[in-house]
């Protein structure tokens, strides 16, 4: 591949500008202008791309490095030269004795070529190490890790008894010079000197066991007897036990903060000194300039007064020149123009006075015409008002009446046999210009034989009497209205058809009054029903508040009760880990220490904590290696990877 003026940043720029919306790619801040990353799946892999552009660049055909090597151009012929000067000496260095052609030599295949075999010169010349690799579940889904199916592979691979056998014995070894470079600090006046190993050469055996012994002291059994040295000498090299490394380097590490504080003390009072030398410099210079100041501010300030003072007095003369003016010839021209103005001011008062008095009459004029139209306006309301509540009522009326004849019918024809029945009868006000409500009086006809259908009876008639002269008020009140408002004359017709059909209702209303009697009846006793289901609601709606308040105590009691719940888990989680944690540390049996991680992910798999919250808690072994892909182990599968990654 060729790319005209690219560089390997403007190569990984161009990765991200084009794939920039991908999910695979990664992008860290801290990534060099050349690294990039990609997520596969296994885990994230970060890719240099140092030389890559020159690495992937096609070489130039040799004819055309001789046609530019032939050309008139100085510049060109310089060009082609030095190409083919350059592709010539790596072919004759990749031939290996072998005659090639300058085309076969400059090919991409060839580039590949001497690079694998570069590739395997360097894994000649180094110790390799393998890598194996574990399947972490069957599904081949990302994020899920089998831990059964990883320890049988772990442990049909060899891994776990490597492991074993490692921690047993001494798993770290360092070479002598290394070990006294290293560790020689930690102990105050120590100066390792070369020994004479009786065979010609120098060793630092001697040196090196007796900076271990002071710093490595053998432990102690319980019954006082001396157990295993941690470290042994050897010719070339020194070897730790299990924990025996960590240790150096933990107590290295805080020997050299120690030394740190004590380099950063001495730094920092140099520093402090130095900065309160220059800053009593610059107080002494701040100083002065201050002063300085000070004594020009005093002299401006001095300079300033004097010039007020004689500005004060130009200013009395030029005072004192202008009242003799304005007393010679400028005092008529002033009072000319405030009389013009008293004036002015006059007529605009007068004017807005003369505006006031014109809306007040006029106001007082229109007032009298307004609550005059008002009062008939309200009265032309009333009326209407009245004539459609009388209107309702007639509909009413006729719509019982029909009833009531229906039903006085089939009551007589099933009452023949009856002798006494009671009837009720309704009255209206005369009174009242529109029909209250109706006050019952009962009369009880003992002798008297029921009324034929189509008969009227006194107290009927009596109420058609009253009807007629309620109408006879209606039709005059009509008239009245007539005269004073024109616009309600068709309101007047439809009361005149509606008063028609009450005098058509009334004539057979009598016989519908029992019937309206057992119906107000039948209200009351629905009246009555209703307020004892009223009651019966309420009584409900109180037990149903009460329940509402005990649930909500039992709902905070409840929460309550969850959140402790959740502080105890978290508690226990954090309990747990910590167990498992000095489990990993402590514990030299790997199938124990199997077995414990598996019965922990047994516990979390059935309290259904979820595996993202255990790997946020767990805190990483002492020995994991801090590779890339650690930071995404998460929960047991982690701890297990970092148990198994610390020993080698």
């Amino acid at each position: 591949c060729i790319r005209p003026k690219g560089s390997d940043s403007a190569f990984v720029n161009k990765v991200y500008s084009v794939n920039g919306d991908s999910d695979v790619l990664v992008k860290d801040n801290f990534f060099r202008d050349y690294q990039f990353g990609i997520k596969h799946y296994a885990g994230q892999v970060d890719y240099d791309a140092t030389n890559f552009v020159s690495k992937n660049t096609d070489a130039l055909p040799v004819d055309l490095a001789e046609c530019s090597k032939k050309c008139t151009n100085d510049l060109v012929k310089a060009l082609g030269e030095s190409k083919v000067a350059g592709k010539s000496a790596k072919a004759n260095a990749s031939a290996r004795g072998r005659k090639s052609g300058g085309l076969a030599a400059n090919t991409v295949w060839s580039k590949f070529r001497n690079q694998l075999g570069d590739l395997m010169k360097n894994i000649g010349e180094t110790r390799t190490r393998y890598i194996r690799c574990i399947k972490p579940n069957t599904q081949k889904k990302p994020k899920v890790m089998e831990h059964l199916s990883t320890v049988d592979q772990l442990r049909c691979a060899g891994v776990v008894a490597a492991v074993t056998i490692s921690r047993s014995a001494f798993p770290n070894r360092l070479e002598h010079e290394e070990v006294l470079n290293r560790f020689s600090a930690l102990l105050r006046g120590f100066k390792p000197e070369a020994i004479d190993n009786g065979e010609g050469g120098l060793t630092y055996q001697p040196e090196v066991s007796r900076l271990l012994i002071d710093l490595l002291p053998t432990p102690t059994n319980d019954d006082g007897s001396l157990g295993k040295a941690p470290f042994v000498a050897g010719k070339t090299r020194t070897y730790f036990r299990a924990g025996s490394l960590e240790h150096l380097e933990n107590e290295r590490v805080k020997a050299f903060g120690m030394y740190a504080t004590v380099i950063q003390a001495q730094i920092r009072g140099y520093q402090s000194r130095s900065m309160y030398a220059e800053w009593k410099l610059s107080s002494i210079k701040v100083q002065a300039r201050f002063r300085a100041h000070a004594a020009q501010r005093r002299y401006n300030n001095a300079r300033l007064a004097c010039i007020t003072l004689q500005c004060w007095r130009r200013q009395v003369e030029a005072r004192a020149e202008l009242k003799k003016l304005r007393e010679n010839y400028r005092a008529t021209m002033i009072q000319t123009h405030w009389r013009m103005a008293v004036a002015t001011a006059s007529l605009k008062r007068s004017r807005e006075a003369s505006i006031k008095i014109q809306a007040q009459m006029r106001g007082a004029i229109q007032r009298p015409i307004y609550r005059k139209e008002l009062a008939e306006a309200i009265e032309e309301a009333k009326l209407e008002n009245q004539l459609k509540s009388l209107q309702r009522k007639l509909e009413e009326a006729e719509a019982k009446r029909i009833d009531a004849e229906k039903k006085a019918a089939e009551a007589a024809s099933e009452s023949a046999s009856t002798k006494e029945k009671e009837v009720i009868v309704y009255r209206d006000r005369p009174q009242e210009a529109a029909p209250a409500a109706p006050e019952p009086a009962k009369a009880v006809e003992a002798e008297a034989p029921p009324p034929q259908p189509g008969q009227l009876t006194e107290q009927q008639q009596i109420l058609m009497d009253e009807s007629g002269k309620m109408l006879e008020y209606l039709r005059k009140e009509v008239f009245k209205l007539r005269g004073q408002n024109a616009q309600l004359r068709a309101d007047f017709d439809l009361l005149k058809e509606n008063n028609q059909r009450l005098m058509d209702a009334n004539a057979s209303a009598g016989a519908s009054f029992a019937a309206l009697n057992q119906h107000a009846k039948q209200l009351n006793k629905t009246n009555t029903k209703l307020m004892t289901e009223l009651d019966k609601y309420k009584k409900a709606a109180h037990k149903l508040n009460l329940a509402q308040v005990e649930a909500k105590e039992e709902l905070q009691m409840k929460n309550a009760s969850y959140v402790a719940e959740v502080q105890s888990r978290l508690q226990y989680q954090k309990a747990m880990n910590g167990i498992i944690n000095m489990v990993q540390e402590r514990c030299r049996d790997v199938r124990l220490v199997e077995d414990i991680l598996a019965l922990y992910d047994d516990c979390e798999a059935a309290a259904g904590v979820d595996g993202e919250m255990a790997g946020h808690h767990a805190s990483p072994a002492r020995h994991a290696p801090s590779t890339p892909d650690s930071a995404t182990n998460k929960g047991t599968a982690g701890r297990f990877k970092s148990f198994f990654g610390g020993g080698y």
